[in-house]
């Protein structure tokens, strides 16, 4: 009896202590004095950036608009160091009760905490996002493995601190009867309700897809190069686009007729030139395009769900307009520019790709543009709900998957320095993200009877040999060039750029390897598909038309060609192809590289946007897209040759004609070379299809 009343009284004074305690004060101090060195940190290291937003803001109208999400962003920001505070001064409490502290020793115990538990937060920090600006702070990045045993040790002492504060909780209910068993039953009920949630089995989503009328599901994978997949025998180890490639017919010659991200599945969900459906660079202004019949659009008329999903959406705008249902992306709009690329604080980093990161930072969860943060797995996550959902309809599903677009980089990769290095491990986790999604609609009974259509809606160039197919070893000459010089391609502030090495993605429409996709398409549980690899020019263009055909249904006017003999019949091999159009987009020389400075991307294109201030989207304003068509470069596949046209200035264009069989080629269309070819016919072909956006060209 004695003993326990002084335990009572023990705990009673340790209580009175506790509530004269300032412990929650200095914690809040110090966490509001972190957040300012956070902030200083931010500027200091986004001087830069901060500046640039200076410079942007005076050049573009920022609407009203964008003021909630940032208010929404503080007060997420707010909340998170908060509860950060809450759980260190709790802990505290909870440890001077279970070893008798005094107040003021409850206090010095908890600030060393605080400094425990932040110096962590930095570690985690470093651990799980290199790439963070707060990473530099501990060990260099050459010393991982010195974080990774830091983290450890760090881990262990709170862990031991969390023990020992448990300990004193249970003394306080014990104490406290009352309130202890309430809390008892509470946290028994929470329990219990997580563990029937968390274990409670999944509903079986019935497919609403038949034989006759399959799923269509379309999966894009961004600046996917077809001869860096082991299929086409790279090195590379990608087992799962193997498989499915194994399994599928296989077009080894497709194309894109613009290597740019918007453009180009604009072109596929329409199947129409880019000039025909207007959409003919980045950001397009989607509000004069006609989307009554795109392929959503159709099919959704015809008794489909369509669905679109992405992980990038800061350049390419497709939403509900195009026809779809749907959508599973990051918001769209200003504040993803602003708010994801500021976001990078190391307490909101560690638990952004939490599902309750997914609530309290949207703009930065699963947004492959906020690379220093971006887990391919938030991404599958944020689509997941979608495919679980109830559905009487059979589903048209579009994901598009941009991991593998510039800086090729994601929380777990640090970026350091680009190289073609970077690209390859980019290709070899999409391929593991593409097998989890695959993985995915199996679980939920999408590939019963389904078409998949695997594809990317451009390549990339690296700046390897032969990434431009001008071999400057196979270049015939005219009379009045003895010497063979070789001709500029670009203006002579590019002309360090090697003549057989192209950088990006449409940026040169002789870089081949940048307008060179992926394409193949497999059948589940609807009519077989042949196994093979089909030689001969395709396009994204004839996506639509070959989808139309397979469903009955009306070919709308398209641009391309249905494939279907070749995917269900024997055909092996494609008819030679006339007169097949690509064109580039902007392409300022900032952006012709593999390395492209994103400041002078940014300024040299600044003058070409503008935001809308309802949707608060970045789009081309109307009087700068003239400039770009006329920056613009144009070629034409005409069986085994292909025409170039370059723009020398705003009055001419400098021909290149490229034998694709020999790689033979020349600037000169008056050598015997070209007057044996189809050049002429060429010429005329896209003077009748591209009209005034081409100037004068040089036959010489």
């Amino acid at each position: 009896m004695v003993c326990e009343r002084k335990l009572i009284m023990q705990v009673k004074r340790q209580t009175t202590d506790e509530k004269k305690s300032a412990l929650f004060s200095y914690l809040l101090i110090l966490t509001a004095f972190f957040i300012l060195l956070e902030i200083s940190f931010l500027i200091q290291c986004s001087g830069i950036y901060l500046g640039d937003f200076r410079l942007i803001s005076s050049h573009l109208s920022i609407p009203d608009r964008i003021i909630p999400g940032v208010l929404y962003f503080v007060f997420a920001q707010a909340l998170v160091h908060f509860t950060f505070i809450l759980i260190v001064w709790a802990s505290a409490l909870c440890v001077g009760v279970a070893r008798n502290f005094t107040s003021r020793q409850t206090e010095k115990f908890g600030i060393i905490l605080w400094f425990i538990a932040m110096t962590t937060v930095f570690i985690a920090n470093r651990f799980y996002f290199p790439n963070s600006k707060y990473s530099g702070i501990f060990f260099s990045p050459f010393h991982q493995h010195l974080t990774k045993y830091a983290l450890i040790v760090c881990c262990l002492i709170l862990f031991t601190i969390f023990a020992v504060a448990f300990y004193g909780l249970v003394r306080i209910l014990l104490k406290h009867k009352r309130i202890g068993i309430t809390v008892c039953v509470a946290a028994s009920l929470i329990l219990i309700g997580a563990l029937i949630i968390l274990n409670r089995p999944h509903p079986v989503v019935a497919d609403a897809g038949t034989a006759e009328k399959p799923n269509i599901i379309i999966i894009g994978v961004d600046s996917l190069r077809p001869d860096f997949l082991s299929f086409f025998g790279d090195t590379l180890s990608t087992p799962h686009f193997d498989y499915f490639l194994n399994h599928a017919t296989v077009f080894a010659e497709s194309v894109t007729p613009i290597a740019r991200t918007y453009p180009s599945w604009a072109s596929i969900l329409t199947g129409e030139y880019p000039k025909t459906n207007t959409v003919r660079t980045n950001l397009s202004d989607p509000a004069h395009l006609d989307l009554s019949m795109t392929i959503p659009a159709i099919l959704r008329n015809h008794g489909y769900k369509t669905v679109f999903a992405t992980d990038e959406t800061r350049f390419s705008n497709i939403d509900q307009r195009f026809g779809f249902d749907e959508v599973a992306t990051p918001p769209i709009g200003m504040n993803d520019f602003l708010l994801g690329t500021l976001n990078d604080f190391p307490l909101s980093n560690l638990i952004l790709n939490t599902p309750i990161g997914k609530y309290l930072f949207p703009h930065s969860y699963g947004s492959r543009p906020v690379f220093f943060t971006y887990d391919p797995n938030s991404f599958l996550k944020l689509l997941q709900p979608k495919l679980a959902e109830p559905r009487d309809k059979p589903v048209f599903l579009v994901v598009h998957f941009c991991l593998t677009h510039y800086p090729y980089a994601w929380a777990e990769l640090p970026e350091d320095k680009v190289t073609v290095h970077h690209y390859q491990a980019a290709i070899e986790r999409v391929d593991d993200q593409f097998h989890d999604f695959m993985q995915m609609l199996k679980d939920n009974n999408l590939l019963q009877h389904s078409i998949v259509v695997l594809l990317s809606d451009h390549g990339e160039g690296v700046e390897m040999s032969g990434d431009r197919i001008t071999d400057p070893n196979l270049f015939i000459a005219a009379k009045n060039n003895p010497k063979k010089i070789i001709p500029q391609f670009y203006a002579a502030s590019a002309a360090h750029e090697s003549v057989d090495r192209s950088g990006g993605h449409g940026t040169d429409v002789l870089g081949l390897s940048q307008y060179h996709t992926v394409l193949a398409v497999r059948s589940f549980g609807a009519q077989p598909n042949q196994k093979k690899t089909v030689t001969g020019l395709v396009s994204l263009l004839d996506i639509k038309p070959t989808l139309l055909q397979f469903l009955h249904l009306p070919l709308q006017k398209v641009d391309g060609y249905s494939l279907l003999p070749a995917i269900f019949g024997h055909e092996s091999v494609i008819p030679a192809r006339q007169d097949f159009f690509i064109e580039s987009d902007f392409s300022p020389e900032a952006i012709r590289t593999v390395h492209p400075e994103m400041r002078k991307v940014l300024f040299e294109g600044l003058d070409y946007f503008r935001i809308d201030p309802t949707t608060t989207r970045v789009v081309v304003k109307d009087s700068m897209l003239k400039m770009i068509i006329s920056s613009k470069q144009y070629a034409d596949f005409y069986g085994p040759w292909i025409l170039a046209l370059y723009p020398q200035n705003n009055k001419t264009m400098a021909p290149i004609l490229v034998n694709l069989e020999t790689g033979e080629w020349t600037n000169a269309l008056s050598t015997p070379f070209a007057q044996h070819s189809p050049a002429l016919h060429m010429l005329q072909a896209m003077k009748q299809y591209y009209g005034n956006s081409l100037t004068s060209v040089t036959l010489q």
